[in-house]
């Protein structure tokens, strides 16, 4: 099954790849909101984005595989695009103690104070990051559950979660390529509520299972979304250039933070992100990155998480002060890097 999913992602981006080379050869100029024009420049920084997105290989039982990013659409196959569970219908599994768990990439901890290790929950792979100083020490830190675009699993993500781990938040990311409905970003949570218990966890009671968000990229936006409005344990939301649904995004009563791209042909900004946070009807706040394209959130990390963390910070930490920086004539409404913005509820 998940060969067929991969499959199925690959024939899209190339569809999606073959569509963008062709804008660049019609008689008539393409305008986007911020009245930018498609030109060559523009189309060839896309395909040069999807084709480097195809040229990432991760490994997958043990086999290469080459996975691609795509939204995930209204025309996909059913069985990619399924609808956010209701938060009745879903029941917590009881604790379960990680089959495996291991230390990796400990060069991370030399040079960025984050430690991070691998688990396995539920036959699925979970890895967490977290900062480096709650090894040896009684501080508790809250959680961000990330999830992934389509295709992908959280390696491409690293740099992006390492970041946010740096800010003082114990993130966990899954191997689940196919993310839409929420139900693995739910289960992740599950995971690291687990690991607070768990004694022979490196993080043993050094989780604040209280104050959690829900973040993630494209289909990972959409999940976040999705497991936000169908579960009340996640707090706020972080939508990196997400595929999201406004029939979705209505049911969100969390803060939600949506970050487009100007340039990003893959998800476009006026069809998926604006939209949702348009029908948002609790706090939230939109903004594009000028220039932006659909990866930017992973060769250019700390662009965005110089606010994501901020916005963490609001809504798990209680840090009530940095709420200006989203507001109008804050921060983030006089950067030059970025465009578009607007928010409610702040």
């Amino acid at each position: 099954m998940k060969t067929l999913k991969n499959s199925l992602a690959l024939l899209l981006v190339l569809a999606v790849v073959f569509s963008v080379a062709s804008c660049g050869k019609g008689d008539g100029d393409i305008t986007t909101t911020t009245a930018e024009t498609f030109n060559n420049n523009f189309v060839q920084d896309n395909v040069t984005n999807m084709t480097e997105t195809l040229a990432v290989t991760v490994f997958d039982n043990n086999q290469n595989t080459t996975y691609a990013e795509v939204p995930a659409t209204e025309n996909a196959p059913t069985e990619i695009i399924t609808q956010a569970p209701e938060t009745e219908g879903y029941t917590p599994p009881a604790t379960v103690a990680p089959q495996v768990s291991e230390t990796v990439n400990t060069n991370i901890e030399d040079v960025t104070g984050v430690g991070s290790y691998a688990s396995t929950y539920q036959g699925v792979e979970q890895t967490v990051f977290y900062p480096k100083k709650a090894e040896n020490g009684n501080d508790v830190y809250p959680v961000v559950v990330f999830a992934n675009g389509t295709g992908f699993d959280y390696k491409i993500y690293e740099n992006l979660l390492i970041k946010i781990a740096e800010g003082g938040y114990i993130v966990v990311a899954n191997s689940e390529t196919m993310a839409a409905d929420g139900t693995a970003q739910r289960a992740s949570l599950d995971f690291i509520i687990s690991e607070n218990g768990n004694s022979g966890s490196v993080l043993y009671n050094n989780i604040d299972t209280n104050n959690v968000a829900a973040a993630g990229h494209s289909q990972g936006g959409r999940s976040a979304v999705n497991a936000a409005a169908a579960d009340s344990r996640f707090d706020c939301v972080i939508s990196f250039a997400g595929s999201n649904f406004p029939e979705e995004a209505e049911k969100l009563s969390a803060p939600a933070l949506f970050m487009a791209g100007t340039r990003d042909m893959i998800v476009n900004a006026d069809k998926w992100v604006k939209p949702a946070y348009d029908v948002c009807k609790g706090p939230a706040v939109y903004v594009s990155l000028v220039n932006g394209i659909h990866t930017s959130c992973c060769s250019d990390p700390e662009t965005y998480t110089q606010y994501a963390i901020e916005w963490l910070n609001i809504w798990l930490k209680n840090d009530t002060g940095a709420k200006g920086t989203f507001r109008g004539g804050g921060e983030l409404s006089k950067d030059g890097a970025w465009t578009e913005f607007s928010c409610k509820g702040i």
